[in-house]
């Protein structure tokens, strides 16, 4: 799901000029042979690409390359709701709720002219639920899809899941329950079909580079060999609705500095650039400066141990007094910049409102911990008596991009000034890293976070269930999974009670279990060309590039 997902991940300079030097504008012909201007749009991004197979995708940035490349039942439309996409028409719906039966559209295609088929989905599906494949993105399954929750658990064969290829062009989805959301989910990568034969066929080459894949959504990808600063997406000629791709190419570069960012976008080498810290002061009165707040909250994660060993970390007192300690205000301020906000809880603004009163989730909820720091040397103290020690040294894990390594280092200062004894190590890492770091849980600190998938608080409150892929912190509640799969099962229909126990297990989770240290939700401070249009990013969700345009 920058932050990982939906793990987002927050090279060299020489190659990256290099890179984009080739043409000195956008809506350059460069060898068009019918004499039309081709439109070239030209990104930036913070990283290489983590990974681009939909089923083990595990990180927003991995999300946003895969949407643009694939595509599922569903997509969503520029107001960020579910339209058809490969389903060519709304479902048959059983009388229960339960039951989905979808037509698959006759001209959809993979990039090599063979058809997506019922039976894509079929493999797809039952491959992401399997406990052999270990996706992290499995449990999005899990008391939705019919047999889901006993296969990754092991008490079923996958083949047992909920669904079915009837025939080529048809596909019947049984659930376990009436799930009020499940377009929305189905707009999400570990939905999307995989060509069966042809995944079989690149066994465990699949997805490590772009002559090992096969594509079905607006672009197929070029030149990416698995650990590239820059790649192409190419407009996909085998689209079923080529025609709303308005572009014929975009240009991704790996920029993890601002300056080099600003630099090259002043040279229209760059089409949007994101700004932190000092540039949103310089360019917030130009014309083409923008703001948006985002659904992605960043936490700090802590390690309690894993495998039934335990860490320092374990102990309530010592994770309560690291989220008294972080005066959370002055890093959104001074480091950031950009319209992020302070956030004391796992889910974000503006996401989701009472269904009785309309009141937002955040704010119902309110602040489930504030920065106190005589109470964090109180809660500290406490921890080191029961800990039986006088100090502790901790290592804190980041991505080595410029605002993630400010705040690590911010981080470090106010923790080791106001809790005496302890000692913080920072270790910045390329943003891959830092996703197998906390995917694998080889941490002890990590400057992480999540962007949802979909509008609904579950979307931040699933990841944290015992034994879920994404939990990763050795947390684990009895109660709180209760309340959480009770989300997507029993409380389903039932929408004031699901509300109130999403509220109650996110108090639990922040409030009584300190398993996160919540900072910011993330806002978007940006320069964009005049001449971009339609370039859609969601406040969840993965971007969507397919309607794009270059309009000079």
């Amino acid at each position: 799901m920058g932050y990982i997902r939906k793990f987002l991940p927050i090279i060299a300079l020489a190659l990256l000029l290099a890179a984009c030097s080739n043409s000195e504008s956008s809506g350059t012909n460069d060898g068009n042979t019918d004499g039309e201007e081709e439109k070239v749009l030209r990104l930036s991004v913070p990283g290489e690409i983590p990974g681009l197979d939909p089923t083990m995708a595990d990180n927003d940035f991995s999300f946003n390359m895969i949407n643009q490349v694939f595509e599922g039942l569903y997509r969503l439309d520029k107001e960020g709701n579910p339209e058809l996409a490969l389903a060519a028409a709304e479902p048959e719906v059983s009388e229960d709720g339960k039951v989905y039966t979808f037509k698959i559209r006759k001209d959809a295609k993979w990039s090599d002219g063979s058809l997506v088929t019922a039976e894509d989905f079929e493999y797809a599906w039952k491959k992401a639920v399997d406990p052999d494949t270990a996706a992290a993105y499995g449990p999005q399954f899990e008391e939705i899809v019919a047999n889901a929750s006993e296969i990754l658990t092991g008490d079923k064969p996958a083949d047992e899941l909920g669904v079915e290829a009837l025939d080529q062009y048809t596909l019947k989805v049984t659930l376990e329950n009436p799930v009020p959301f499940f377009k929305e989910l189905l707009t999400t990568a570990i939905f999307f079909p995989q060509p069966a034969a042809f995944v079989e066929e690149q066994g465990e080459e699949y997805a490590r580079d772009s002559e090992h894949m096969l594509f079905n959504g607006p672009f197929v990808l070029e030149d990416w060999q698995g650990t590239d600063s820059s790649w192409t997406f190419e407009k996909n000629e085998e689209y079923w609705d080529k025609q709303a791709v308005n572009v014929d190419r975009i240009e991704m570069n790996v920029v993890k500095d601002t300056s080099t960012a600003v630099n090259l976008y002043k040279k229209d080498q760059l089409d949007r650039i994101e700004l932190t810290g000092d540039y949103v002061n310089e360019y917030q009165d130009n014309e083409e400066y923008h703001t948006f707040l985002t659904g992605a909250t960043s936490y700090l994660k802590m390690n309690q141990g894993k495998d039934g060993e335990t860490t320092d970390l374990a102990n309530l007192h010592i994770r309560k007094a690291i989220n008294m300690a972080v005066d959370k205000q002055e890093m959104v301020d001074t480091i950031l910049n950009n319209g992020s906000i302070v956030v004391n809880g796992n889910v974000p603004k503006g996401l989701a409102e009472n269904p009785e009163t309309g009141e937002d989730f955040r704010e119902e909820n309110g602040d489930l911990v504030e920065y106190d720091a005589d109470q964090a040397k109180e809660q500290w103290q406490l921890g080191l008596e029961e800990l039986g020690k006088q100090e502790l040294e901790f290592t804190l894990t980041t991505s080595d991009s410029g605002t993630s390594k400010q705040f690590a280092e911010n981080l470090k200062y106010q923790l080791e000034s106001n809790l005496p004894g302890l000692t913080l190590n920072v270790k910045s890492v390329p943003p891959k890293a830092s996703i197998s770091a906390n995917v694998n849980q080889e941490y002890e600190l990590i400057l992480t976070g999540w962007n949802g998938d979909y509008q609904d608080p579950l979307t931040y409150l699933n990841l944290f269930i015992t034994d879920s892929p994404g939990n990763h912190t050795g947390y684990s509640d009895e109660e709180y999974d209760r309340l959480v799969l009770g989300a997507k099962s029993d409380l389903a229909d039932k929408p004031q009670e699901r509300w109130d126990g999403l509220l109650k297990a996110e108090r639990m989770l922040i409030e009584d279990s300190a398993v996160l240290v919540p900072l910011y939700q993330k806002g978007s401070a940006y320069l964009q060309k005049d001449y971009v249009k339609d370039l859609i990013t969601y406040q969840v969700s993965a971007d969507n590039y397919k309607w794009v345009d270059i309009a000079k």
